[in-house]
C-alpha cells in the first residue's frame, strides 16, 4: 500500500515538477518564462529530498530514492553556481550593504546568467538567501551531501556573512517591491529578519561535509549577530514592516518552514492577526493595498506611481499557497484537526492541469466584480469580509511550482509518508530545549533567558597591581599564571582570526568583514590552531575619553553581566575574562572598582549569579568552539604567542611619566611618576582658561603662538591650539599640533577634566566604535534618529548607517555651531542605545518616534538649570551625564512647573497614547489639512494612502511638527490637538471646511486667557513689542516671566485646556458648522 502510494507520489512529481527541470543546472523556471527564482527552486529542491525521504522507509526502491535525492542535489547544486558566479557582489555587500551589491533572485535556468540588471529589480531578498541557507543544513543534516569542495564552503560561509546582518539591512522583502507602495523603497522587513535568524541556528557548527568533514568544513556563526536578529523581530513584530501593518509572508516565521519566533504569545498574536486581516475565500491577500496581478494593476510598470496604491483596495488577489503553509505548520505542531481544516480549504482551491490536482499561483477579482463608485472609478462590490463575490483563479499551462512544491510536501507529511523529523531534522519546530545537535552539527544556539551562572575570570596587567588588588581581598592571576592559555584582545586576533575564515583568493572572498566583536562571542573560550585562548570584552571606547571615567567602566560591566544573563544564548556557561589594568584603575574610581570586585567574589551582583575563580578551574564548564582556516599569514601566528600589552588611549602616559618631558613638549605636559602611577588619587580640579574662543577668534598666527606660551590652563590651550588649527598652522615649535592636542588629551584624562577631554576629542574627530550599534538600536526598536545642535539645522537617519557615515553626519552637523557636542552627542546616543535596549528602562521611550539628539541635550541643560547646578553639562563626568539622560527620560519630578514640564515633553518630542491615530482623525475632518509654522499635511491624497496606525503616517506628523522650533511651543500644538480629538469624538459630526491653522487656534487661545485675565483684573505683564497682545510666535518667542500662558496648568476652569477648546469651538462656529454626512444622524 505504502509503495503503490509513493509510486503514485513519483508520477505525479515526474509530470507537475522534474519534466521542467532544466539538464544543465537542474534549475527550475517560473511559468513560461526563462527566469529561474531561488525561491521556487529551493522548495522544488526541498519537495524532491522530502519524497527521496519517503523512500527511505521503504525497502526495494528501484533506484528512486538515489534519483529523487540527486535531484534535488542538482537543483540546490545549480543555485550554489548562480551564486558562486556572483561572489564579487557577495564580497562587496559585505562592506557597503548597497542594494546594487546584492545578489541576484533570479537566473537563468539553463545558463545561470542573470536576466535583469543589478538596479532593475529588487534583488535584495534577504529572506530568499536564507531560505536556501536553511534547507541546504537541513539536506545536509540528514546525510545528503550538496557542499563538495572547501571552495564551497568558504562561500557559504560568506553567505552566511551576507545575511546575518538581516536586522539592519532593509531590502525588498518576500515580494520583491519594498514597501507597500511600490516605489522601489526598502524597509526592514520582519519575515526577512526571521527567515535569517533560522537560517543562522541551522547553520552554526553544521559540518557541511557531514561526518566526514574536519574542522575546516564547519560553518560559524556569530552569537551576537544572531542575538541581535532575535531582539530585533521580536521589537518589529507583529508588524512586518513600516508601511505594512500585516503581511502572509509572516506565516513563513511564524510556523513552516523557519519557525522563528521563541516568544510563544508573541508568534500566536502575529499569526491571528494575518489570519484575522488577510484571510479571503481563496486564500490569503499578501498584504492590503497589494496591486500585483489586480485588473486595475499596469503590467508594464515594475513600480507604481506615488499616491496609486489607494486603487487596489479591496480587490487584492489571493494566495492558495498559504493554506499549505499552514497544513505544514499545524501538522509540525501535532495539530491534526487543525491542519485538517486547512486542508479542505486548500482543497477547495485546486484546478486540475494535465490529469493531476496542482495550487493556481493566485485567484483574483474579475472585472464584472466591480462597480463604479460616484467618481466613475471601479472598486470591488466587496465591503466586507462575508461578501461572497467570485474569485477567479490565474489561468496558466504551466503548474506555480512554488505552490506546488509546498502542496506536495504538505500532501506527504499528511498522508504519514514522512514524519516531521524528515523534513525538519534540525528541529527548529521543536522549543531550544528539545533540539538536538545532531551528527553533522559543531555546536548550536539555544534560546535566552534561562538562569545563566556566569564566570569570571580575573587578570592582573602586572605582579604589582596583583599584589595591591591582593590586600583588598581580591583573587587575580597574571598572564604567567594561567599559561598555557592565552589571553588576547578580540581587536588583535580574533577579529583578525575571523577575517580568514571563509577567505578564498580564488574566489576574491576576503572572510568576515571587520565587525566588532560582542560580548556572546568573547565569552567563549576558543581553540586556534592548537592554542587555547580566551578573549576579554571587545572596549569599544578604549580611544574615546568614557574610557577614563572609572563609574561609568563599572556600570559598563554591570550592564555587561546583565547582557549576558538575559541573552546567553549556547550551551555551556559564558566565561568573562576582565584584564585589569593600572591605567584604568588610577584615580578616584579606584575604591568604587574594588568594591565591583568583592561582589564578584561573593557571587552575585544585582541578582545575577557569578562565579569567580581561577581561569583553569573554568575551562571544563565553559562554552569551548574551535577556530581553523586555511589562510593563516605569519603575522597573526606571531600574534597567537606574543604576549599581551594593555590597548589603552592612556598608555602614552607611561613614556611621559617614564621620562618627564617627551621630545618637543612644553614642560606643561609633565606629569609626575608618582602622580601617574597612584591607585585611588583624587580628582584634580579644572581651572578656568585664561582666554575663551570668542576672546582670541581674531588674533593673529603670531598672536596666537605667543598666547600658548603662556598659558598653563589645559583648555586654554586646546583653544589655542584649534584656532591655530583653523588658520591653516599645522606644527608649534616643530611639534605636530594634533600631537600636542593627543598630549593634552592623556593629561586632562588622568585627572578628569571633562570639558578639556570633550573639547580635544571633538578638535581631534574622535569617535566611539558603538556608535552605529547604538544607532541600530534606536532604530530597529521603531524609532528615528536626528543629528544636529539644538537650534540649528538637523539630520534625520532613518535607516542603519555605517560608521563612517554616521561620523560625516555628526561633525558636519555639530561642528561649526557647537564643536563640543560633536563628541556630547555621541555621548547621548551610546547612553540612549543601551537604555533602549535594557528591559528596564525601555518604556521611557514611549510616545518618542523621533529622538532629537540636540533637543534631548537642550532638555538636559534645561534640567541642570532647574536644578540650579553650578557646573555645565560639558563639565560633568560620562556616568554623571547618563544619569542625567535617565533622569530626563524618566521625569519623575513632581515639582515641575507646567511651563518646566512642557519644555520637558516638547524636547523628547513625546506624545500622548494614541495621538498620531488622533491626529489622522482632525486629518480626515478638515478638508484643507492641517497647518503649522508654515507647514501643511494636505488631507488628500494622505488619508487614502496612509492609515490611521501606519508608522509613515506617524512619521509623517513629526516631519510636519519639526518647524517648531521651541520646545514649549511644540507641546503647546501636541495639548490643541489632543483638545481638537476629544471634540471630534464628542462630536463625530462635525469637521473643518477650510484649512486647520493651529497657529491661529493657539494665537486665539492666548487672547482668551488674556481677556480673562483682565475682566479679572489681573495684573497682565506685556511688553512693548507685544502691543498688549500675547505673541505666540516661537520664533519671536516672549519671555516666560511676561506670559503666563505657557505656565498654565492645563486642567481646571482656567486651565490651558479650557482656552484651548473654546478657541476651536469659535473657530468652528466661526466658519459656520460643516456636518460630515458620514456621521451626522437623526434620532
Amino acid at each position: 500500500m505504502r509503495a503503490s502510494l509513493l509510486s503514485k507520489y513519483y508520477d505525479e512529481v515526474h509530470a507537475t515538477m522534474l519534466c521542467y527541470q532544466s539538464h544543465t543546472l537542474g534549475l527550475f523556471p517560473r511559468g513560461k518564462t526563462q527566469h529561474a527564482r531561488v525561491r521556487d527552486n529551493v522548495y522544488c529542491a526541498a519537495t524532491l529530498w522530502c519524497l527521496s525521504m519517503a523512500y527511505r522507509h521503504v525497502g526495494y526502491d528501484r533506484g528512486r530514492t538515489y534519483e529523487l535525492e540527486q535531484s534535488a542535489v542538482k537543483c540546490m547544486r545549480g543555485l550554489l553556481f548562480c551564486y558562486m558566479r556572483q561572489a564579487e557582489k557577495v564580497e562587496k555587500f559585505k562592506s557597503t550593504q548597497n542594494w546594487e551589491d546584492a545578489l541576484h533572485a533570479k537566473f537563468d535556468y539553463m545558463t545561470g546568467d542573470p536576466v535583469t540588471n543589478d538596479d532593475s529589480w529588487g534583488h535584495l531578498q534577504i529572506d530568499g538567501t536564507s531560505l536556501f541557507l536553511q534547507i541546504l543544513a537541513q539536506m545536509t543534516a540528514t546525510g545528503v551531501q550538496v557542499v563538495f569542495t572547501l571552495d564551497e564552503v568558504d562561500f557559504v560561509q560568506n553567505l552566511v556573512y551576507y545575511v546575518e546582518r538581516a536586522y539592519r539591512i532593509p531590502d525588498f522583502g518576500m515580494w520583491e517591491r519594498g514597501s507597500r507602495d511600490n516605489i522601489g523603497k526598502r524597509e526592514l522587513h520582519s519575515s526577512s529578519i526571521g527567515m535569517a535568524k533560522a537560517a543562522l541556528e541551522a547553520m552554526n557548527g553544521l559540518n557541511l561535509f557531514g561526518e566526514s568533514g574536519s574542522s575546516l568544513s564547519v560553518i560559524h556563526v556569530d552569537p551576537d549577530a544572531q542575538y541581535r536578529n532575535c531582539v530585533i523581530l521580536n521589537t518589529l513584530l507583529p508588524k512586518e514592516s513600516n508601511s505594512k501593518e500585516v503581511d502572509a509572508a509572516l506565516l513563513l516565521i511564524t510556523g513552516y518552514p523557519a519557525f522563528a519566533i521563541d516568544d510563544v504569545n508573541l508568534s500566536k498574536t502575529t499569526e491571528q492577526r494575518v489570519k484575522k486581516l488577510l484571510e479571503g475565500q481563496s486564500g490569503f491577500k499578501r498584504f492590503t493595498r497589494d496591486g500585483h496581478y489586480t485588473i486595475k494593476e499596469d503590467k508594464r510598470k515594475t513600480f507604481y506611481d506615488s499616491h496609486e496604491v489607494a486603487q487596489f483596495e479591496g480587490i487584492e488577489c489571493e494566495y492558495p499557497l498559504f493554506y499549505g503553509y499552514l497544513v505544514l505548520t499545524e501538522l509540525c505542531r501535532g495539530h491534526r484537526d487543525k491542519a485538517e481544516s486547512y486542508w479542505k480549504k486548500l482543497e477547495a482551491c485546486t484546478v486540475e492541469m494535465n490529469g493531476y490536482t496542482t495550487i493556481p499561483r493566485l485567484y483574483y477579482v474579475p472585472e464584472e466584480e466591480l462597480v463604479a463608485d460616484e467618481t466613475g472609478t471601479l472598486v470591488s462590490m466587496a465591503t466586507s469580509r462575508d461578501y461572497n463575490y467570485k474569485l477567479v483563479p490565474f489561468s496558466e499551462t504551466v503548474p506555480f511550482l512554488w505552490a506546488q512544491a509546498i502542496y506536495l510536501i504538505a500532501r506527504m507529511l499528511k498522508d504519514n509518508l514522512i514524519d516531521v523529523s524528515d523534513c525538519d531534522p534540525l528541529g527548529l519546530h521543536l522549543p531550544h530545549t528539545a533540539r538536538h545537535r545532531g551528527m553533522a552539527r559543531h555546536l548550536g544556539f539555544r534560546a535566552p533567558g534561562h538562569d545563566t551562572v556566569i564566570q569570571v575570570a580575573l587578570i592582573s596587567e602586572t605582579t604589582r597591581l596583583q599584589a595591591v588588588l591582593a590586600t583588598h581581598g581580591i583573587p587575580t592571576q597574571t598572564q604567567k599564571q594561567v599559561e598555557p592559555i592565552k589571553i588576547r584582545s578580540p581587536a588583535d586576533i580574533l577579529m583578525k582570526v575571523f577575517s580568514h575564515i571563509g577567505e578564498n583568493r580564488k574566489l576574491g572572498l576576503s572572510g568576515r568583514p571587520n565587525r566588532p566583536i560582542g560580548a556572546l562571542a568573547t565569552s567563549k573560550v576558543y581553540r586556534v590552531f592548537g592554542h587555547t585562548m580566551i578573549f576579554y570584552p571587545t572596549d569599544s571606547m578604549v580611544d574615546f575619553y568614557l574610557s577614563f571615567d572609572g563609574t561609568f567602566l563599572i556600570d559598563v560591566l554591570k550592564t555587561t553581566l546583565q547582557f549576558l544573563n538575559l541573552y546567553w544564548n549556547m550551551n555551556s556557561r559564558p566565561t568573562l575574562c576582565l584584564f585589569l589594568t593600572e591605567s584604568r584603575l588610577k584615580g578616584p574610581g579606584f575604591y568604587s572598582f574594588v568594591n565591583f570586585l568583592s561582589l564578584l567574589k561573593q557571587g552575585e551582583v544585582n541578582g545575577i549569579r557569578v562565579r569567580l575563580d581561577r581561569l583553569q578551574a573554568l575551562i571544563s564548564t565553559s562554552c569551548v568552539e574551535n577556530l581553523e582556516c586555511s589562510q593563516l599569514d605569519n603575522s597573526l601566528e606571531q600574534k597567537l604567542l606574543s604576549p599581551l600589552r594593555p590597548r589603552s588611549s592612556t598608555a602614552r602616559l607611561s613614556v611621559v611619566a617614564a621620562t618627564g618631558v617627551e621630545d618637543g613638549t612644553d614642560d606643561v605636559f609633565f606629569l609626575n611618576e608618582d602622580n601617574a602611577s597612584a591607585l585611588g588619587e583624587e580628582e584634580v580640579k579644572e581651572k578656568e582658561p585664561t582666554f575663551s574662543p570668542a576672546d582670541i577668534r581674531d588674533y593673529s598666527v603670531r598672536e596666537l603662538q605667543s598666547a600658548l606660551q603662556k598659558e598653563e590652563n589645559l583648555l586654554g590651550q586646546a583653544y589655542l591650539l584649534y584656532e591655530l588649527m583653523k588658520k591653516g598652522e599645522q606644527f608649534v615649535r616643530g611639534v605636530p599640533i594634533k600631537e600636542k592636542l593627543e598630549d593634552i588629551y592623556a593629561v586632562a584624562g588622568m585627572h578628569k577634566h571633562w570639558m578639556t577631554l570633550r573639547h580635544v576629542s571633538s578638535i581631534l574627530s574622535k569617535v566611539v566604535d558603538c556608535l552605529a550599534p547604538s544607532v541600530t538600536n534606536m532604530l530597529s526598536r521603531g524609532k528615528e534618529v536626528t543629528i544636529g545642535v539644538f537650534g540649528y539645522p538637523e539630520h534625520i537617519i532613518s535607516e542603519p548607517l555605517s560608521p563612517k557615515e554616521l561620523e560625516e553626519i555628526i561633525f558636519k552637523n555639530c561642528m561649526p555651531y557647537d564643536p563640543v557636542e560633536a563628541v556630547l552627542q555621541q555621548e547621548t546616543i551610546i547612553f540612549l542605545g543601551d537604555f533602549i535596549s535594557s528591559d528596564y528602562h525601555n518604556a521611557v521611550f514611549d510616545g518618542m518616534l523621533r529622538l532629537r539628539i540636540g533637543w534631548i541635550i537642550q532638555a538636559m541643560k534645561n534640567e541642570l538649570s532647574k536644578m540650579q547646578q553650578d557646573q555645565a553639562l560639558y563639565e560633568l563626568a560620562p556616568h554623571e551625564v547618563k544619569e542625567l539622560v535617565i533622569q530626563v527620560l524618566k521625569d519623575e519630578d513632581d515639582n515641575r512647573t507646567p511651563l518646566n514640564k512642557r519644555q520637558l515633553e516638547g524636547a523628547l518630542n513625546r506624545v500622548p497614547p494614541d495621538f498620531y491615530s488622533k491626529v489622522y482623525t482632525i486629518l480626515d475632518k478638515a478638508q484643507g489639512g492641517i497647518t503649522v509654522r508654515g507647514k501643511t499635511i494636505p488631507k488628500l491624497p494622505t488619508v487614502q494612502e496612509l492609515s490611521a496606525t501606519e508608522k509613515n503616517f506617524a512619521i509623517c506628523v513629526e516631519e510636519f511638527l519639526s518647524n517648531i522650533t521651541m520646545p514649549e511651543y511644540r507641546q503647546m500644538v501636541v495639548e490643541m490637538l489632543m483638545v481638537i480629538s476629544t471634540i471630534f469624538e464628542r462630536n463625530p459630526e462635525l469637521r473643518f471646511g477650510d484649512c486647520l491653522n493651529l497657529d491661529d487656534l493657539i494665537q486665539d487661545a492666548f487672547t482668551l486667557r488674556h481677556q480673562d485675565e483682565v475682566q479679572q483684573g489681573e495684573e497682565v505683564k506685556t511688553s512693548k513689542e507685544q502691543n498688549d497682545k500675547p505673541i505666540v510666535s516661537d520664533t519671536n518667542y516672549v519671555c516666560h516671566k511676561t506670559n503666563s500662558f505657557y505656565n498654565l496648568q492645563p486642567e481646571g476652569p482656567r486651565g490651558s485646556t479650557s482656552y484651548m477648546a473654546k478657541a476651536a469651538v469659535n473657530r468652528l462656529l466661526k466658519e459656520g458648522v460643516h456636518y460630515d454626512s458620514r456621521t451626522c444622524t437623526v434620532s
